[in-house]
């Protein structure tokens, strides 16, 4: 007999006895006697009994897992994000399943879809910049599956929300370019849907305001992925026009540091000529040329209160008990370096 493949009834048959009473005794159920649990424990151990622990989590309707979706893997931010979500649930006694959706609202239909048939105990979801209808995820609602969305949210949808302030932390690096005498500063952003991206333009269209500058609609660049190359294609257009702005604010790292790339291209001095402004405080904002200024967001933590949340909420699922959503907003931080202090 196979050690890897020992059942109850093997167990029943070597002692004489019912596979109920097997069971009972396993789980320690008062109902059966101590000479009998003796015995069931140490022919258990002798044969390497192991209880098939999925069945049991079927049978009882837990799997004490966490399906996660988050629109890139290999990111400066989410990865944080991640990190942060598997050590808390790691020590809460919960397992981590993880699904990309490359930006792609059809792959994250494909994720949800996934997870419901893998029984999640619950969802962890930044929403794909091309998602606007979330009707997949009330669905998981509706089939009693907790869902927590973390940094890219739908503000309509009835569900715990954790965000940065990103409205702020535009405004305070708007500011931080205001307060260094500059005047004419162009934003590169990223398409208007994702809630993130609307509340840093918002950011930095209010501080503008506040400080009586003019908003020049030519200095306002939308590029699809906000990337490295959109960030440098976008500033090479900044830099042909006939007046060209003396600071740049972007609505990510990654862009920003192509803009850094395309100003030294054209000979200009950073930030003499040109300051520069990120948004995320990637790794790599402090070892580019000049090091860059950034807002940095608390990736980690956030990923530590959606676990913190969401362990919450399946509790109360499974006690039937009511559930208060609340939005978390989290602070941000500026990061000065040289691409807006100089050396």
């Amino acid at each position: 007999m196979s050690k890897h493949n020992i059942r109850l009834k093997d167990i029943a048959e070597e002692l004489g006895i019912s596979i109920p009473s097997v069971s009972r005794a396993l789980n320690n159920k008062p109902d059966i006697g101590k000479e009998t649990k003796k015995k069931v424990f140490e022919l258990a151990e002798k044969l390497h009994y192991q209880r098939n622990q999925f069945a049991i989590n079927l049978k009882n309707q837990k799997s004490f897992i966490i399906g996660v979706i988050i629109p890139q893997i290999v990111h400066h931010f989410f990865s944080n994000v991640i990190s942060g979500i598997i050590n808390e649930a790691e020590k809460l006694s919960y397992s981590v399943m993880l699904y990309q959706s490359n930006e792609s609202y059809e792959s994250e239909l494909k994720g949800v879809d996934t997870f419901q048939r893998s029984m999640i105990d619950g969802l962890i979801i930044s929403l794909s910049d091309n998602t606007i209808n979330v009707d997949h995820l009330k669905n998981l609602q509706e089939h009693n599956v907790p869902v927590v969305m973390i940094d890219k949210v739908n503000p309509e949808m009835e569900s715990a929300k954790i965000i940065c302030d990103d409205y702020k932390g535009a405004y305070y690096a708007t500011e931080h370019l205001i307060s260094l005498g500059k005047k004419k500063i162009a934003h590169i952003t990223g398409l208007a849907d994702p809630y993130t991206i609307k509340e840093r333009y918002k950011g930095f269209e209010s501080a503008l305001r506040d400080y009586k500058l003019t908003f020049y609609p030519n200095f306002m660049k939308k590029c699809n992925l906000v990337s490295r190359e959109d960030g440098y294609t976008s500033t090479l257009t900044l830099l042909s026009e006939n007046e060209i702005p003396d600071a740049i604010f972007c609505a990510t790292d990654p862009t920003a540091i192509g803009a850094i790339q395309a100003i030294k291209e054209k000979g200009l001095r950073i930030p003499e000529d040109i300051a520069v402004m990120g948004f995320s405080d990637w790794k790599m904002a402090s070892v580019v040329d000049p090091p860059l200024s950034s807002v940095a967001q608390p990736d980690y933590e956030m990923g530590k209160k959606a676990v913190e949340l969401i362990i919450n909420e399946i509790q109360l699922t499974r006690e039937n008990k009511p559930i208060k959503y609340e939005t978390y907003i989290m602070e941000t931080s500026l990061i000065l370096r040289e691409s807006t202090l100089g050396k």
